[in-house]
């Protein structure tokens, strides 16, 4: 919720209304999806690339990868998917994750695998989730602000 008000502050400041079902639904995301799933993705790969030094540079990069390679286009797919589907358009799910899953990606890979490298080698596991949610701040602004483009890049109103 907090990235999305982030993204909807500069509007807000210059007179737009809030738009409180966009918060609304980033919230429940975060709430329902994003943040169990999160602690327990973050175990599994703690406890599945296992080596005799887990913060070891090849320990972290196997990490990493994975997160970026396997988990973070499913993960992008289903944030844009559920949002549809909170927006009661399931049917527009496939257009909407084929329009924004790949510039998505590209922002994807200029945050998270920085971010992840410090996450994997300095952030003990009982903390990577708080650490993960600190980052995802400014990462869910940008999502917040892609999801509610338009198919043209523009932000549509608040409704």
């Amino acid at each position: 919720m907090l990235g999305d008000l982030v993204a909807q502050a500069p509007d807000i400041t210059s007179g737009k209304p809030w738009d409180a079902r966009r918060t609304a639904k980033m919230g429940a995301f975060g709430l329902c999806i994003h943040g169990p799933f999160g602690h327990y993705w973050y175990t599994f790969l703690d406890r599945t690339i296992m080596t005799a030094a887990p913060t070891s540079a090849r320990a972290v990069a196997t990490k990493t990868a994975v997160d970026q390679i396997f988990l973070a286009p499913i993960f992008t797919s289903v944030f844009f998917g559920a949002m549809k589907a909170m927006d009661g358009k399931p049917d527009e799910v496939t257009s909407e994750v084929k329009e924004k899953l790949w510039p998505t990606m590209k922002v994807n890979w200029t945050v998270w695998p920085l971010a992840h490298l410090v996450n994997f080698r300095f952030i003990p596991s009982s903390q990577r989730v708080l650490y993960i949610n600190t980052v995802q701040i400014g990462y869910n602004a940008f999502l917040s602000t892609m999801q509610a483009a338009g198919r043209k890049g523009e932000v549509k109103e608040a409704a």
